[in-house]
C-alpha cells in the first residue's frame, strides 16, 4: 500500500482543472519540492541516519528510517525542519525546508558541517540545478 503524502494530494489538486487550485505551474513546483525532499530523505537514510521532522509546531516524526513515514509527514505546513541523528542518537545536523518558492530551492538552509555539506554537494545541489534547468 502506498502512503499518500501532502505533496501527492497538492499535485493532484493542481492538475485537476475543476479544482480551485488548478495550476500546471503549481503542480510542477510542488513536484520539484517532492523530488528534492525524497532525495534528501533517501540520502540521509542511506548514510545510516535516523530522521526527525518538525513542522514548525511539533515533532511529527522522531528518529525514523521509514522513508514513507517521513515523506508523509512533510508538506503539512509552509516549512519543515529535518534533523538527522547517527546510530548513537547524536545529532548530526539539520536541513530547513521552505515550500512555495521556485521548487528547486526548497532546501533553504542546512548545518554547516561535513555531514550536511556532503549531502548537499553530492545529492541536493546537482538535483536542484537539474530541476532549475528544467530537467
Amino acid at each position: 500500500m502506498t502512503i499518500k503524502t501532502g505533496f501527492d494530494e497538492a499535485i493532484a489538486d493542481a492538475r485537476n482543472p475543476d479544482h480551485r487550485n488548478y495550476s500546471p505551474a503549481l503542480a510542477k513546483r510542488i513536484g520539484a519540492e517532492r523530488r528534492l525532499c525524497r532525495a534528501l530523505v533517501g540520502a540521509c537514510i542511506e548514510r545510516g541516519y535516523a530522521v526527525s521532522v518538525n513542522d514548525g509546531e511539533e515533532w511529527v516524526v522522531k528518529r525514523s528510517t521509514d522513508k514513507a513515514q517521513i515523506m508523509a509527514a512533510l508538506f503539512s505546513t509552509d516549512e519543515d525542519q529535518i534533523v538527522i541523528r547517527d546510530k548513537d542518537g547524536t545529532r548530526a545536523g539539520w536541513f530547513q525546508l521552505i515550500y512555495g518558492n521556485d521548487g528547486w530551492d526548497v532546501v533553504s538552509d542546512f548545518s554547516a558541517n561535513p555531514v550536511c555539506e556532503a549531502i548537499w554537494e553530492e545529492v541536493l545541489r546537482p538535483l536542484s540545478e537539474k530541476i532549475e534547468e528544467g530537467r
